[in-house]
């Protein structure tokens, strides 16, 4: 005996359910006859009289009873893989892990993850917290869907392009002399104490480059790694801080104003992905909001023309 097929399920729980063929062929939107062939194949493929007709009329056997509590099961399971399969294909449900660069991964992304996760209570969401040049390792071993980078990488296994260009600004207690400019000249740090970052810093070569290009030598204060303890330093009055203006979100409370450079002192943040599989829907719904995120801190800090 063939097998019973999905369609022929599907007639004889109608049947089952509308007590009759003429409200399964309803139900499922198919003639009588259609309906009628389909319950006849099913019987057939059982090997088994499931119903009694007579008068027009078909009335369940006890052995289609037995088997209807059966085919219910099969068909709420059919329901369940196709609920699943529409959550996939709508971003609304599965496994992302992504890796990003510290100035973004600790405040941008986790307010653009709340966001995504309010929208989508059923994702798992795992966000890393990597220095850039170790992104790419966590890619290349699959613990991710994505990495953004301060860097670009020419490994075989992965894709790397352009995915945002991010300005540096400056970090100012609002006491300081300086936070009364709207716009921060790269001169005016001349000897104005600094909190650093450090030189592996990939925004810190930036940074230097644009000093030594106008001729300005501020005073070194304080030295760390990522741009959030700049900004709390400043914030406690130890100077002026520039930083990726990623890292000047969340800050409000905290007593800190940000003002963008004259002149244009700017990072491209590189996008990872694997070179062999493509980005599922809900890798590029997180990632366009990503993107729209960074477009809308960085408008802030483009309202004055550049000096450069």
């Amino acid at each position: 005996m063939a097998r019973p097929n999905i369609k022929q399920i599907e007639a004889f729980n109608a049947v089952m359910k509308g007590g009759s063929v003429t409200r399964a062929a309803e139900v499922l939107f198919l003639s009588q006859p259609a309906v009628s062939k389909l319950v006849h194949a099913f019987e057939a493929s059982c090997g088994l009289n499931l119903f009694l007709r007579g008068k027009g009329r078909l009335t369940p056997t006890p052995e289609a009873r037995r088997l209807f509590a059966e085919t219910e099961k099969f068909m709420s399971g059919v329901e369940r893989v196709e609920m699943a399969a529409r959550a996939i294909r709508d971003a609304e449900r599965g496994d992302l892990t992504i890796a990003a660069f510290p100035a973004l991964s600790l405040r941008m992304l986790p307010r653009v993850a709340a966001r995504f996760l309010r929208e989508r209570p059923e994702v798992d969401l795992t966000l890393l917290t990597r220095n850039s040049p170790e992104i790419a390792t966590a890619m290349l071993s699959r613990m991710t869907d994505f990495g953004i980078s301060l860097l670009p990488t020419r490994e075989p296994g992965l894709r790397c392009r352009p995915f945002a260009d991010v300005s540096m600004v400056c970090a100012l207690p609002p006491e300081h002399p300086l936070a009364a400019k709207q716009l921060i000249d790269l001169r005016d740090l001349e000897g104005i104490p600094m909190i650093n970052l450090g030189t592996d810093d990939l925004s810190r070569r930036v940074l230097d480059e644009a000093l030594a290009h106008v001729g300005s030598n501020p005073q070194q204060s304080v030295k760390v790694e990522m741009a959030d303890a700049a900004c709390m330093l400043a914030a406690h009055g130890q100077g002026a801080a520039i930083v990726p203006s990623l890292a000047t979100l969340g800050w409000e409370k905290n007593g800190l104003v940000f003002r963008p450079l004259a002149q244009e002192v700017k990072m491209t943040v590189w996008l990872y992905t694997s070179a062999w599989e493509p980005l599922t829907a809900l890798a590029q719904h997180l990632l366009g909001q990503i993107r729209e995120e960074i477009t809308e801190v960085e408008t802030i800090f483009r309202q004055y023309p550049s000096a450069s």
